[in-house]
């Protein structure tokens, strides 16, 4: 899964992050493993690395940072730290579902989604000497077009899709269609619907991972509720730069769906399919 244009131009850094990528890797290939014992043994030993890798790592990413007095170390721990508190959570969840493949493939799945985002998009910032957020007021023309916009950036980040267009219109999908609903909490409550085609959902994970893959499993699910999710905390940082409380709730795939749907939003169009955003407040 690495490329090179995830590189920081700190060596250790990108040494450590290329490790971090294996880890993920390898917790594909144990999926594969048949024998349950076997496959319960080595899981362990790679989330147990993964925490303790991972925990290092940040300490040693956040010293450098001090070091070269980068403006914006605190919001970067809290990335960390609520990192480290998710993979420990999911390996709870792994030890009690006794390693079952659905879960397992759910815990990769996040945690390909996050790896990518943070190294290829906010770990870039830091090579920039940017900070995660500007200090100032956001211009907010509507919470649609704020989500739409951040699914445009972080599809073109994590997948380096380009967006084509975007048009707001009636939503007329597919029941092959996989949507995400995120929660919305704050001065107004709501939610967000992200709508992926099937097409676009396998070609994403494609181009994030270089794998074929053919069935959305709990995979293609997990990893497309952390994009989700990554694209509406995004979404509502801006909006709370505007001068408004919002916050979001965990993302859940919607099942059931027959293809009928009285909800508006914006299609995001890019040159692989397009992602239908719906928000309603």
């Amino acid at each position: 899964m690495w490329k090179d244009s995830y590189l920081v131009g700190v060596e250790f850094i990108d040494s450590q992050h290329k490790e971090l990528f294996n880890a993920t890797e390898e917790l594909l290939r144990i999926v594969q493993i048949d024998d349950v014992d076997e496959r319960k043994k080595e899981s362990l030993h790679t989330v147990d690395f993964l925490k303790g890798y991972a925990a290092s790592h940040f300490a040693e990413e956040e010293a450098y940072q001090l070091s070269v007095n980068y403006s914006d170390i605190d919001a970067h721990k809290t990335l960390h730290r609520i990192f480290v508190s998710t993979v420990t959570n999911l390996e709870k969840k792994m030890i009690a579902a006794d390693f079952s493949v659905p879960v397992l493939k759910e815990i990769a799945g996040f945690l390909t989604s996050w790896l990518i985002y943070h190294i290829a998009g906010i770990d870039q910032k830091l090579k920039r000497r940017e900070r995660l957020s500007e200090d100032k007021a956001a211009v907010i023309t509507s919470y649609v077009d704020c989500f739409a916009k951040s699914a445009g950036e972080v599809l073109g980040t994590m997948a380096e899709l380009a967006t084509t267009s975007t048009v707001f219109t009636k939503y007329s999908g597919s029941p092959d269609d996989i949507r995400i609903l995120i929660g919305l909490v704050g001065d107004n409550k709501g939610e967000a619907v992200f709508t992926f085609t099937r097409g676009l959902a396998l070609r994403v994970i494609k181009m994030m991972t270089g794998m074929d893959i053919t069935e959305v499993d709990e995979f293609v699910f997990s990893a497309l509720c952390e994009i989700s999710n990554i694209i509406s905390g995004n979404a509502s940082i801006s909006i709370y730069m505007s001068g408004k409380e919002i916050d979001i709730t965990p993302p859940k795939v919607i099942s059931g769906f027959t293809g009928e749907d009285n909800r508006s939003g914006v299609y995001v169009d890019t040159e692989c399919g397009r992602v239908a955003v719906s928000v309603s407040v």
